[in-house]
């Protein structure tokens, strides 16, 4: 599965034209390569916007004072918890379809890639690859080939030591060591939504992804209050995440996994993206995933 997907995405980055992409029959739940491509880059979505709230709750981070870093950390956050384990390095379909989801962003030229809130997609497309080549480079010759300009340019198997550095020392004490009692909870409800957008609320219903998330992030970190998941439709246009600091809420907008899944069988359709989102919330910038090179003193 992994040079599955792997092939999919060198075949948009490496095309000098970009492919033309054609109607869909609709979206099919049991075709694997389809599923794990909605189901990764919903992954991403989600750890994206905990990231937010881990800035905004464990680090008391001004995150309106300098959006686009705000951004770059979620993401950085966002790779942290997906890179796979050392032990399993198997499990890296979920980054492998961020990277992938990313890159056809991209390739569109058009959404929240044009925002100055949020680097743009290619290169969060490259900075993903760039931390998961460094993980292992031996298991990633692919990416070294298909992203050699960014892979080039620094040294990722430096830059992955320094995210795991960086977070460790951000989270501090607030990280749960292994079996000592949970942190926060973070309560996932789905509201009602109607027409088009029922099929993409059905599937992440039955994906359990943000169950999972929430599990994940209540067994790793000690939140200082319970959170909200909400899965609700955010209408049109808003095919993304957000997080809202004064709600202490995520919220997985239908349109996004709607996006995803006609995007997963390439379906034609339009890209215009929410962007910003409204009052204090901060959105994961679209219906995907980023990274970018950091700065080195």
């Amino acid at each position: 599965m992994r040079i599955q997907i792997f092939a999919v995405a060198a075949a948009v980055l490496l095309a000098s034209v970009a492919p033309t992409r054609a109607q869909a029959q609709g979206f099919d739940a049991s075709d694997q390569a389809q599923s794990a491509y909605v189901d990764g880059n919903l992954f991403f979505l989600t750890y994206h916007e905990v990231g937010h709230m881990i800035l905004d709750q464990v680090l008391d981070v001004d995150q309106h004072g300098d959006r686009l870093a705000s951004e770059e950390a979620a993401d950085d956050i966002a790779v942290w918890l997906m890179l796979p384990d050392p032990d399993e390095p198997e499990q890296d379909e979920e980054i492998w379809a961020a990277i992938e989801g990313w890159s056809r962003s991209a390739d569109l030229q058009q959404g929240v890639g044009q925002s100055p809130h949020y680097p743009d997609d290619a290169t969060r497309a490259a900075r993903i690859a760039c931390y998961l080549y460094g993980s292992n480079p031996n298991l990633y010759p692919e990416l070294a080939e298909a992203f050699s300009v960014s892979i080039n340019s620094v040294d990722c198997g430096e830059e992955v030591e320094v995210l795991h550095a960086d977070l460790e020392d951000w989270f501090g004490d607030s990280l749960i060591p292994p079996a000592s009692p949970d942190g926060a909870s973070i309560h996932v409800e789905y509201e009602q939504a109607g027409g088009a957008l029922s099929a993409a609320r059905a599937y992440l219903m039955e994906s359990g992804i943000l169950e999972d998330a929430a599990e994940d992030i209540s067994q790793f970190v000690h939140l200082p209050n319970d959170v909200s998941l909400v899965a609700r439709s955010c209408g049109r246009g808003a095919a993304e995440f957000r997080y809202s600091p004064s709600a202490r809420r995520i919220t997985a907008c239908y349109e996004a996994v709607d996006w995803l899944m006609r995007d997963a069988n390439d379906e034609q359709q339009d890209v215009a993206q929410a962007g910003a989102g409204s009052g204090d919330d901060l959105g994961s910038g679209g219906a995907r995933v980023p990274r970018r090179p950091r700065p080195r003193g």
